[in-house]
């Protein structure tokens, strides 16, 4: 979100832009996974929030595009409450690619190295490929990988304080429908801190039964290097625990998602020198809407400069 808000601001004002994933598909966290026939989970964000104008606009151009749309789910859990959340739809995904027409995106090109050079910098991938040169450059990146790609630029100073924590995701999906009557139960921390019914999401599809769980960010970091089956084993019997008995699994996997949450962030939309800036939603705090406003803020910062 950080780097297609600022390059579709940027693009539109008439500037030519290359961006560089590493993904094979656009979005980062807002991201969904599609397993076998008809069986799709959104694995990592489960739902945006705007507080700001620039964000709820963004929104609500996305809702008459048919790309976003409102969840107002049952909740339960002791975080429960009857916030309104946005989701993309048909999958979170969706909250970005219209952001990315008309761009060139190289996707599958994670960048290994970045040079400064005289005439401008280049940017080298892990196949070999060496792009550039380009006037600016913009890294929106988790602030662990920007230090690495930042190795010896004074701007990686600015990151050492940053905290961002984990999380486990597990994708389940069943036979038929569960007895619990909620569509989302929510504790924000703990082993299982947050469940969803995918099918309760605007656009997705009913069948099978598929819920995403989400570990809380202590218990992600604390098992951070854990096998798959065993987060998968742990979470499901957290599930249990609130959902009653279980219908018969059809799937079931786990994600970990190493960079999720803002613990403590920058306290500023960027870090920037003359020809670089560097940003993410851990610049501004845990939300979808921290990205977006990072990224519009360097692209504004640009074209002043």
């Amino acid at each position: 979100m950080t780097g297609l808000s600022c390059a579709r601001r940027l693009a539109d004002a008439g500037c030519r832009v290359q961006l560089f994933d590493k993904g094979r598909g656009l979005g980062g966290r807002l991201a969904t996974r599609r397993i076998g026939e008809g069986m799709s989970f959104d694995h990592g964000v489960q739902f945006v929030t705007a507080r700001g104008a620039g964000f709820a606009a963004l929104l609500q151009a996305l809702e008459r595009q048919g790309a976003a749309a409102r969840w107002r789910p049952r909740q339960a859990g002791p975080a429960a409450g009857a916030t309104e959340w946005w989701v993309g739809q048909p999958g979170m995904s969706r909250l970005v690619r219209p952001l990315a027409e008309g761009l060139e995106v190289h996707l599958a090109a994670r960048v290994v190295a970045l040079e400064d050079a005289p005439g401008g910098w280049h940017v080298r991938t892990e196949a070999g490929a060496v792009h550039g040169p380009f006037d600016r450059l913009v890294l929106a990146l988790p602030p662990l990988q920007a230090a690495a790609l930042l190795d010896g630029h004074a701007l990686a100073a600015g990151l050492s304080d940053i905290e961002v924590a984990p999380c486990w995701a597990v994708l389940l999906a069943f036979s038929g429908p569960l007895p619990a009557c909620f569509d989302v139960w929510r504790a924000d921390e703990g082993r299982l801190a947050f469940a969803a019914r995918n099918a309760s999401k605007p656009g997705r599809l009913a069948q099978p039964e598929a819920w995403v769980l989400h570990a809380g960010p202590d218990w992600s970091a604390a098992h951070l290097e854990a096998a798959a089956e065993s987060v998968v084993a742990a979470l499901s019997a957290a599930f249990v625990e609130i959902a009653g008995p279980l219908p018969e699994s059809v799937h079931a996997s786990a994600h970990r998602w190493r960079y999720a949450r803002t613990l403590k962030p920058l306290g500023r939309p960027f870090l920037a020198d003359e020809r670089l800036h560097v940003g993410g939603d851990w610049c501004l705090g845990a939300h979808v809407e921290a990205a977006y406003d990072s990224g519009s803020a360097i692209a504004e910062d640009l074209l002043e400069g």
